[in-house]
């Protein structure tokens, strides 16, 4: 079954490790494979959490098969400077994180061209567990392959941040580990300001790699400016249109 509500993933995840399975496809493709594999499951618990809005295709059918199976893994292609070492590492789990991480990551092209991005996107949630917990965990050198072991991660998730913290507490990097995600805030309003409101959106996560990579804060403080006035121009264009800034619903990815 599918479910929306954050809070019920923290219901799920404290369940038995056998029976439990928890997916947050990116867009269509990988909820179409997805869905394949849990309408062939037998004796599983299968969550899937997905929206009802239209979202970009970010992956053709064959790469979301092959990272559906994986569960998790870098987006090369979104990544900027893959041959090297990452300066910071921006995670994502659930379709809105997925965009938000995409346009934080465009952004850091365009504003810090030398600074050395990884994408990661996260489809089974489980994987964030040590495989010593659960079936679908990664193992430590599999984790730390992706996350790395000394370098700054700022993670959009769809649920709350504590789950993130709960599911990776053991791993090597997670005292690197920076989590945004649902703060219980929100009304009636446009969806890019129900993501602010909750810290989620693409301006605040580049703000929080400024914050986080060494060196970057002082060197780039009228950048960081330059985002927290673009919160406040987007807010502002709601209040006054009740619809979002053209650049937020406008935007796609480069390539």
């Amino acid at each position: 079954f599918s479910h929306q509500d954050p809070g019920f993933l923290n219901h799920v995840v404290n369940k038995k490790a056998e029976v439990v399975r928890v997916y947050l496809p990116p867009d269509a493709n990988t909820l179409l494979s997805t869905m394949d594999h849990c309408l062939r499951s037998l004796d599983y618990v299968n969550v899937v959490v997905a929206g009802k809005n239209d979202m970009p295709t970010w992956l053709d059918m064959d790469a979301a098969i092959a990272h559906c199976a994986a569960g998790a893994g870098e987006w090369r292609w979104a990544s900027s400077h893959p041959e090297r070492e990452p300066d910071v590492v921006l995670a994502c789990c659930g379709d809105v994180p997925t965009l938000e991480t995409l346009a934080a990551t465009d952004l850091l092209r365009q504003r810090l061209p030398d600074l050395a991005v990884r994408v990661v996107n996260v489809v089974d949630l489980m994987r964030l567990q040590p495989s010593s917990e659960h079936p679908h965990g990664l193992s430590d050198a599999d984790f730390d392959a992706l996350f790395g072991t000394d370098v700054p991660v700022v993670f959009a998730f769809h649920g709350y941040p504590l789950l993130v913290h709960q599911l990776t507490y053991r791993r090597t990097n997670h005292h690197n580990m920076h989590v945004r995600g649902y703060k219980e805030e929100g009304t009636t309003t446009t969806p890019f300001d129900m993501v602010m409101m909750n810290d989620l959106d693409r301006y605040h996560l580049v703000m929080d790699v400024i914050d986080r990579v060494p060196g970057l804060g002082p060197a780039h403080a009228s950048l960081r400016q330059d985002m927290v006035d673009r919160r406040l121009r987007a807010r502002a264009h709601t209040r006054v249109t009740g619809v979002d800034l053209p650049e937020v619903t406008d935007w796609g990815w480069p390539g």
